[in-house]
């Protein structure tokens, strides 16, 4: 499944992470998240890896689960390698551990401890769209209104009366 984004998390906080998938998902943001996305009888750890190197960027469940587990620093710091933005979500007040600290001490947070979640995932949707598809407000990528110009700038406005051009 091709998707946008990578969801890690710690397991203790898998119904955080499946409600944020949802969220994304119903925001138009594609998203990997283990086990959901694991084929029966995969290497799992193979595709963890596979599920983070297809990612635009990784958001971070942050919790006390994920601060002090060994396999959400292994993720994220495979994240950092293939060169992804990582996105801490933030559910829990804590500072990060010595080894996540590193990571994501200058990532852009996004706190959830408290307000209304859907707020904190409409900003985190933003954060998304601006950081990893380079969309600025609520509307199309620059480069599509861009090429969108040049196509009707070339073929005129009646481009898009013909189904052939218009679907091309």
């Amino acid at each position: 499944m091709a998707h946008d984004i990578f969801i890690c998390h710690a397991s203790e906080d898998r119904a955080v992470a499946t409600s944020l998938v949802t969220a994304l998902e119903k925001r138009g943001i594609t998203c990997w998240v283990a086990p959901r996305d694991v084929m029966p009888g995969a290497d799992y750890a193979q595709a963890i890896v596979a599920g983070i190197s297809g990612a635009k960027a990784l958001v971070l469940v942050f919790s006390e689960h994920s601060n002090v587990s060994p396999h959400v620093s292994r993720e994220v710091e495979r994240g950092v390698s293939h060169g992804i933005d990582i996105l801490p979500f933030k559910i829990k007040e804590l500072a990060p551990s010595r080894s996540l600290e590193y990571f994501i001490s200058s990532a852009p947070w996004i706190d959830a401890t408290g307000g209304d979640i859907n707020q904190q995932i409409d900003e985190l949707a933003r954060l998304i769209r601006a950081r990893v598809f380079g969309e600025t407000g609520e509307g199309p990528r620059e480069e599509t209104q861009r090429t969108l110009r040049e196509i009707i700038e070339r073929y005129g406005p009646d481009v898009a009366d013909d189904p052939r051009r218009a679907q091309a």
